[in-house]
């Protein structure tokens, strides 16, 4: 494996779309009709990452500002395949340290019940339960920034 973690490209669109309609696939077993991607809320004040295996995307996640010292996790997919390998691990550390760079004191984010091995990660990572949606199938998690 040849995995490097850069910053996503125009050129990454549709293969990024496809590794996050297999990913939810695996998940829910409910083929998506089509995922809306903007990008642009990425741009002004986050980043967005891809794990990058031989030219294929196998992995991503972004950050962006949520309020003024706090963060939003956003995109954490990694490719079924690929899992398991320290990959979000590293993809993770490399939003974690934007977020340090950028002032952030907390990292937040939403997921759904669900998705088991992401809350696993999230704990391992060190965030915390903190709320729920249960109208919206949501779960609430923080991180302070060190």
């Amino acid at each position: 494996m040849e995995m490097r973690i850069r910053q996503y490209q125009k050129k990454d669109k549709e293969q990024l779309l496809k590794l996050i309609e297999n990913c939810l696939y695996q998940i829910f077993k409910v083929k998506l009709k089509k995922i809306e991607w903007d990008i642009s809320f990425f741009r002004k004040d986050g980043i967005l990452y891809v794990a990058e295996d031989k030219g294929k995307i196998i992995g991503s996640i972004g950050i962006k500002q949520q309020k003024k010292e706090i963060a939003r996790l956003e995109k954490m997919y990694v490719d079924k395949r690929y899992r398991r390998r320290g990959i979000g691990k590293k993809l993770y550390k490399k939003v974690e340290s934007f977020a340090k760079k950028q002032g952030y004191r907390q990292i937040i984010l939403s997921t759904t019940p669900q998705m088991k091995d992401a809350i696993s990660f999230y704990r391992k990572n060190g965030f915390e339960f903190y709320k729920a949606n249960k109208k919206r199938n949501q779960l609430f998690f923080r991180k302070k920034v060190r």
